[in-house]
C-alpha cells in the first residue's frame, strides 16, 4: 500500500480504519474519508479517488487537450504536449480511459504496453491482443483438460460394499 496515506487517529479521533477507506462515525451519516491517489490529501470521498482540486485540475487538462485536437486533426502526441503542457502519460491515459476518442485523429499514436509497437486503441496493439487471446483460450483448454483427467484419474479405482 505504498503512497496511501493513513489518518493518524490522535488527530482525527472520529476517525475509524474501515479497509482501505476511513469512515467517520458518530454523527449519524457515515461519509468515507480517503486520500487523494495524486496530492494525498484527506477528502470525503464520492465517486473517484481524487480530489476535488485534482479533479479539477485533470478535467481543465482534458478541455485543453480535447480542444486543442479538434483544432489540430493532424497533431501527435509530441505537438499536444508542445502546445498544451499535458504531459504525455496524462494524454496517454485519457485515450486509455476512453476520454479522447482517436477517429479524426490518425497522427495521435503511442507505445503497446508490451511490445512498444504504436498503437491508438487501449493498451496493447492489435497483435498483443489477437496473442494474448489466442494465449487465454490455450490456457482455458489446458485447464479443462486437466480438470477432466483429474476426475478420470478419481473415478478409476475399484468399488464394494
Amino acid at each position: 500500500m505504498a503512497g496511501k496515506k493513513f489518518v493518524d487517529s490522535a488527530v482525527f479521533p472520529l476517525v475509524a480504519r474501515i479497509g482501505r477507506e476511513y469512515t467517520s462515525y458518530g454523527g449519524g451519516m457515515d461519509v468515507p474519508i480517503a486520500n487523494c491517489k495524486r496530492c494525498g490529501r484527506i477528502f470525503n470521498k464520492v465517486r473517484r479517488d481524487l480530489c476535488p482540486a485534482c479533479v479539477e485540475e485533470e478535467e481543465t487538462a482534458f478541455l485543453c487537450v480535447r480542444d486543442y485536437l479538434r483544432q489540430n486533426k493532424n497533431a501527435t502526441i509530441g505537438d499536444v504536449v508542445e502546445n498544451t503542457g499535458v504531459p504525455s502519460e496524462k494524454i496517454v491515459q485519457m485515450i486509455q480511459d476512453g476520454r479522447l476518442l482517436l477517429r479524426d485523429n490518425p497522427n495521435l499514436v503511442y507505445p503497446c504496453e508490451r511490445c512498444g509497437e504504436m498503437t491508438q486503441t487501449g493498451r496493447l496493439c492489435a497483435k498483443c491482443t489477437q496473442e494474448m487471446a489466442k494465449e487465454l483460450g490455450e490456457s482455458t483448454k489446458n485447464m479443462r483438460r486437466n480438470a477432466e483427467e483429474k476426475k478420470d484419474a478419481e473415478k478409476k479405482g475399484f468399488y464394494s460394499r
